[in-house]
């Protein structure tokens, strides 16, 4: 809805209510995977196209911290062959960073660590062969038992966490995570059941991370929960206002437990205030326990003392992980025996490891080959989408290349591997295109089309990713502390605006993208009705009065001109059915539908007929809201249907009716003059009006979205 009216009013985010404002974030882990079963001439074969991969290297990916190891017959399970597969030839990168590795019976061996980006679920380490790879330092630590401490116990740690909830609005508090695991109402207690495989004297500490969702700025500390592990009451954590808050407690003796243990975070005791939510983020366990290997490995925390380590199948390796980009290999004196003796150092990091504990990688796949970074590259439009839907996407590319622009097709997959280390991310998408707008050949590239669907669950928590996803960026906004943002994409020089004119057809299987393409192509041989209409939200007479305000400025003809206000979804439906070149709403609005009454919903859609659908702008707030995992948006619901508009203008955010105005004047004056052909350049004439100096502005610059290719021409009514 519009916040011309927001006041004192106070916004909260639950995303998966249709009136909530906020999205959901993280992953689409296979975003374009690869198929291994097949490797043919140095190439791949996926759908029946064939695409080329690098020769001599492998994508390693790797979903959590620890040592991980990886063979020859590991790479050629996944259809990889290596010229040379030794110490001497090879090099370990993430992110072109060198990672030190350790080679041991023909096996390289390393210390992985769990992706850090909200966007990936899996850290990607480039595997080739090349010279400049590094190994692991040695190093050495005593192994004589003396009267110095000895340790009888280590301790050993547990993090438990899972991300169910979403909570666009923790984005503000400066945290940055936005993934929650449940809420705890007033009242209510929420029970955790985990395990432990073995405990010394049951002592250790909890740290527990929590966000306030409640807040009364009359009551100091207005959220309070008891923490009781086992029946034995631990502890009560108490914080103030809607913000993170972390909290550690004293676990005593005899409290945990090998095996089954459980957490309860009570919110039942009466407290400071009579309304009291909080959700729970994540819960950390530092536990004593014995000196003992679990599934062939101990990771140790830094401690000082002679200690024994025991459990292991075979001789453990010896690692100091202290600095976890910098592991060294420790040379144990005391090999050939499933027991290790050694002095701790308070500035070492012990990793013991025996055969049967080194992970396998969560997936090992070729590194895509491509040509994107030569420089003798040029373009007009570029497309960006995946290796399925490409093949929909060629009489698209035929009809622009004949209207005299250049077409570059480019499935993603090739730019996460030349541009993002081989992370599927946004961020590698805009390595790309900041490379293609800077290095590419003039004229730079206008127009960006995205074609593929996107979540803003990245990471794929809640099982419902799409098909063919091009993932979009992450913005701070406003009024609901982040959203989904295409433009920011070409911000190729980090001024705040866009520098290619961005589209999106947010498609998950070919036959929709090959629909889009016949649907495109067909509006642009058609002719346009000389009417021009303008649906208001009646529930407030300021939505009237902008329309008339924007008619008027955008210099529109007076000739088929309607503004009405009060609509309802039949009447809508009649209006667009009936024909106009350009329809535009203005009112309140959700992801489902126009207004707060139905002026235009999702079920409506499906009455739409007209064999020439209009250019349609919508002035509200997040029915353009294409990420949404659960639901579809309104306008990825219109721009589906066989008779929906094929160019369309919506917010993936909440913004002001103020901030909208000027945008709106200015796209509306640019679709209409015939001097603009082509609506990427009246959407990007419009976004560069903005002064975005002012938040505000920059918020509507970044927020709203084109559905529709942006090379598309414009179709006015004949004058």
């Amino acid at each position: 809805m519009p916040l011309s009216l927001l006041k004192k009013a106070k916004l909260t985010s639950r995303i998966y209510q249709p009136w909530i404002i906020g999205l959901v974030c993280l992953f689409l882990l296979a975003a374009c995977g690869l198929n291994n079963n097949g490797v043919k001439n140095n190439g791949v074969q996926k759908n029946q196209e064939t695409f080329d991969i690098a020769a001599n290297k492998a994508k390693i990916e790797i979903a959590a911290d620890g040592f991980y190891q990886v063979s020859e017959k590991d790479l050629a399970e996944a259809g990889i062959t290596f010229d040379a597969f030794s110490k001497d030839t090879l090099s370990l990168t993430t992110q072109d960073q060198p990672v030190p590795f350790y080679f041991h019976e023909d096996t390289l061996l390393f210390y992985g660590q769990a992706p850090t980006s909200r966007y990936t679920a899996t850290r990607p380490y480039i595997l080739a062969v090349a010279d400049g790879g590094v190994l692991m330092s040695e190093t050495a630590v005593s192994n004589a038992l003396s009267a110095t401490t000895k340790l009888e116990s280590i301790t050993s740690s547990r993090h438990l966490e899972e991300n169910l909830l979403y909570e666009s609005q923790a984005r503000s508090h400066g945290e940055g995570d936005v993934w929650f695991w449940e809420t705890i109402r007033q009242g209510n207690s929420f029970p955790i059941t985990f395990d432990l495989p073995a405990v010394a004297d049951g002592s250790g500490e909890i740290t527990i991370q929590l966000v306030g969702i409640s807040y009364n700025s009359e009551v100091e500390n207005d959220h309070d929960l008891e923490v009781i592990i086992n029946e034995t009451p631990i502890g009560i954590i108490q914080f103030d206002g809607n913000t993170f808050h972390t909290a550690t407690l004293e676990i005593p003796p005899d409290t945990l437990k090998s095996g089954k243990n459980e957490l309860i975070l009570d919110n039942a005791p009466e407290g400071a205030t009579f309304l009291d939510i909080v959700q729970l983020n994540w819960v950390d366990l530092a536990y004593s326990a014995p000196p003992t290997a679990v599934n062939d490995q101990l990771i140790l925390q830094p401690a000082t003392g002679q200690i024994t380590l025991s459990g292991f199948s075979n001789t453990p390796l010896l690692f100091d992980i202290y600095d976890a980009n910098a592991p060294q290999h420790i040379a144990d004196s005391t090999a050939h025996t499933d027991q290790v003796q050694l002095s701790l150092q308070p500035d070492m990091q012990l990793a013991a490891v025996a055969p049967e504990g080194f992970a396998a990688p969560a997936a090992i796949s070729p590194v895509r080959a491509s040509k994107w970074r030569d420089t003798s590259q040029q373009a007009d439009l570029i497309i960006l989408t995946t290796d399925e839907l490409a093949p929909a996407l060629a009489p698209l590319v035929a009809a622009r290349t004949e209207e005299g622009l250049s077409v570059k097709l480019i499935p993603v997959a090739e730019l996460y591997d030349e541009f993002g280390g081989g992370e599927p991310s946004p961020e590698s998408l805009k390595q790309f295109i900041t490379y293609a707008h800077d290095q590419w050949q003039e004229p730079k590239p206008s127009y960006l089309l995205l074609v593929g669907d996107a979540t803003s669950d990245y990471r794929n928590y809640l099982d419902m990713a799409p098909q063919n996803i091009v993932p979009a960026l992450m913005v701070p906004v406003s009024y609901s502390g982040e959203t989904v943002s295409d433009s920011v994409l070409t911000d190729t020089d980090g001024d705040g605006a866009p520098d290619m004119a961005v589209g999106r057809w947010p498609v998950s299987i070919p036959a929709e993208a090959a629909a889009l393409v016949e649907r495109t192509l067909a509006y642009e041989a058609g002719t346009a009705v000389n009417t021009t209409l303008f649906a208001a939200d009646g529930t407030e007479p300021q939505f009237e009065l902008t329309a008339q305000n924007i008619a008027t400025a955008s210099q529109l003809s007076p000739d088929g001109l309607q503004i009405s206000a009060a609509l309802h979804a039949d009447e809508v439906t009649t209006a667009l059915n009936e024909g106009a070149w350009l329809a535009t709403y203005i009112g309140h609005g959700s992801l489902r539908q126009w207004g707060k009454e139905n002026v235009f919903t999702q079920e409506a859609v499906t009455n739409l007929n007209s064999n020439t659908p209009p250019i349609v702008v919508q002035l509200t707030c997040l029915t353009g809201l294409f990420t949404q995992p659960d639901q579809p948006s309104l306008t990825e619901v219109m721009l589906n249907h066989e008779s929906g508009p094929v160019l369309s203008v919506a917010a993936t955010s909440l913004t002001l009716s103020s901030n909208q105005e000027p945008f709106a004047v200015s796209l509306i004056q640019q679709l209409n003059d015939p001097a603009v052909t082509r609506m990427g350049d009246a959407f990007q004439a419009a976004k560069l009006s903005l002064d975005i100096q002012n938040s505000g502005m920059r918020e509507i610059s970044d927020t709203f979205a084109l559905f529709g290719d942006p090379s598309a021409r414009i179709v006015r009514p004949e004058s």
